[in-house]
């Protein structure tokens, strides 16, 4: 007894969003090596990456692109661009949900959480300690700090690249500055900067960076899927506004003076805080006045005003207090 002709796969009709009858013909419209090869397409497609995570994969292969001096034009073309629009559709954008920035206090607390893991290495302790308070000090993104064995060697920061970044020295364990001056001597002057293991010489990878910082969250009692890596630079965006700066003068040309060695910002996003900063109960002890606002605020700002603190300007290269 002969069996009929096979019918699409499951999925299709709900990935098409077309009826089930309108797919069996579709399907069977189809050339039979097509049908072949594209059997398994539906749950490829339902393995694929969100589509913002496509989308950021493709900002963050270009910015690679331009710290290599290559041609960006492919990242224009019209053909990417419909692709990227397909796939939207084809699969929405997803709800991954807003991430909350970490906030100054936030910040002490994550640095002290972390100086207590016992799985980490004296030296990593203090190399992670400054990734975190530079990361929220200098507006940086964790792209600019982390790396791995596949990362240009002429992009990975090391003590004598010669790099200056200007910071506020502070009193405690999140002043980068301070960290910044041990970290330079005890690195060779070819070392990397930020790298891990008791040799100095393991990479700190985005996923240890992103680890790190989740572990420490869920230890201040505060759910880890509302934070992320890019959570130190909104954090200090949105610590800056909500202390009473303008939100149109000189923000961006400050971004700008200190996230010197990859990107030059022209604007950022700030939230005003109005989620917990602090674990549930600590609120009090944490004089963050933007804990108890009301109501979410999302705004723009577009470069300009943030006067700053008393700056040192350390240099990587022989880190001095100035």
């Amino acid at each position: 007894m002969r069996s009929g002709p096979a019918g699409p796969p499951p999925g299709v009709a709900a990935s098409l969003g077309i009826s089930t009858h309108a797919t069996n013909v579709l399907w069977h419209s189809l050339a039979a090596s097509t049908r072949c090869h594209a059997r398994g397409a539906p749950s490829s497609f339902h393995l694929g990456r969100p589509f913002h995570l496509a989308k950021h994969g493709l900002s963050a292969l270009r910015s690679h692109h331009v710290d290599l001096g290559l041609d960006t034009s492919g990242f224009s073309c019209g053909r990417l661009k419909c692709t990227l629009c397909g796939y939207k559709c084809l699969h929405g954008v997803g709800h991954s949900g807003a991430k909350l920035p970490v906030t100054l206090p936030l910040l002490h607390q994550v640095l002290l959480t972390m100086g207590k893991m016992a799985d980490l290495f004296p030296q990593d302790h203090l190399i992670l300690q400054v990734a975190f308070s530079l990361a929220f000090a200098c507006f940086l993104r964790s792209g600019e700090l982390v790396w791995d064995h596949g990362t240009n060697r002429a992009t990975i920061l090391t003590v004598s690249s010669g790099v200056h970044v200007v910071t506020p020295e502070v009193d405690g364990v999140k002043c980068p500055v301070t960290h910044l001056w041990h970290l330079s001597h005890i690195h060779p002057p070819s070392a990397p900067l930020f790298s891990l293991g008791p040799s100095g010489l393991n990479p700190l990878p985005w996923s240890t960076f992103v680890t790190i910082l989740h572990c420490a969250i869920q230890a201040c009692s505060l759910l880890v899927l509302q934070y992320t890596s890019h959570s130190f630079c909104h954090g200090a965006a949105t610590w800056v506004s909500q202390h009473g700066t303008s939100t149109t003068a000189t923000l961006t040309n400050q971004l700008r003076s200190t996230a010197l060695w990859s990107h030059r910002p022209s604007s950022l996003s700030v939230m005003a805080p109005w989620f917990p900063a602090a674990p549930p109960g600590e609120i009090q002890a944490w004089p963050d006045p933007g804990l108890l606002a009301p109501d979410p605020i999302e705004t723009t700002l577009s470069c300009a005003a943030v006067p700053m603190p008393d700056l040192t300007e350390p240099s990587v290269t022989g880190i001095g207090k100035v």
